[in-house]
């Protein structure tokens, strides 16, 4: 059976009404997300698919991901930057199909039908209070940034530990809207922004709005700027200031919309 006819098939078998599919397939089981194609979030089958390997199958995650992922649905800009990022390659529009061949093959479920995915690996400093975010401040907004990111502790084995990396949002007036911090030791998709707008989404239900500015530690990877300009109501009104970048930040969807300001002690 070619690939092609494998995948309608899977499709095809796991298809629900209202839903996008998202699978992948590794050592005989089927790995599979749906996303409701009516709910828009800063998420979609892809996201859920990928998050929820991290979240079920942490110690298998990285085997698992270097499978092709599958998808019925257009994939997105927050699609492509998630897999270029942690997995490694996406084939999108899968057509269900009844080819009435029979695919032995375990389907684990890693997620269906909400609107994100709770992660079990999000810091408890991600879950502060925007007011007591802010009594961070101390009269720079990169002071205020490396102030969250100093709360992760960095030990001799750097893979397991999270990052000293965050970022905030604030709207045109300065005033907080959201903040992330990196939690990516165990889920490699949690890095700074994705949980930024995901905390933004679960507490507001809207996208980043216009005008909004985003100060952060390090320049958003190619995952982060697609779901900062998927999640943003006019990319072209985004100031990003930043104090550092490397390799990973560079040829993202934001580079040529986005006002990308250098922070320097300011």
């Amino acid at each position: 059976m070619n690939e092609e006819v494998l995948a309608q098939q899977i499709a095809y078998d796991l298809y629900q009404p209202g839903f996008d599919l998202a699978f992948v397939s590794h050592r005989g089981k089927i790995y599979y997300a749906h996303h409701p194609q009516a709910l828009v979030s800063p998420s979609s089958a892809v996201v859920t698919l990928l998050q929820g390997v991290f979240e079920k199958y942490i110690d298998h995650s990285f085997f698992i991901l270097r499978n092709r992922i599958y998808t019925t649905s257009l994939p997105q800009h927050r699609c492509l930057g998630m897999v270029k990022v942690v997995a490694k390659r996406i084939s999108g529009e899968i057509v269900p199909t009844d080819h009435r061949v029979e695919v032995v093959l375990e389907k684990m479920s890693v997620g269906a039908g909400q609107a994100l995915l709770q992660s079990k690996y999000l810091s408890s400093e991600n879950l502060w209070s925007l007011t007591k975010v802010a009594s961070l401040y101390e009269g720079s907004r990169l002071k205020w940034a490396r102030a969250l990111a100093d709360l992760n502790v960095r030990g001799e084995v750097l893979h397991d530990y999270n990052r000293d990396i965050a970022c905030l949002l604030v709207d045109k007036s300065g005033d907080l809207l959201s903040y992330g911090i990196n939690t990516n030791s165990r889920n490699k998709t949690l890095h700074a922004e994705i949980n930024m707008v995901q905390k933004f989404f679960n507490e507001k239900g809207k996208k980043i709005p216009e005008g909004s500015e985003i100060i952060t530690t390090r320049k958003p990877c190619p995952m982060c700027a697609a779901m900062i300009y998927d999640w943003c109501e006019n990319p072209e009104s985004l100031k990003i200031y930043f104090a550092e970048e490397d390799k990973s930040s560079r040829r993202t969807v934001l580079d040529s919309v986005a006002q990308w300001i250098r922070l320097d002690n300011d």
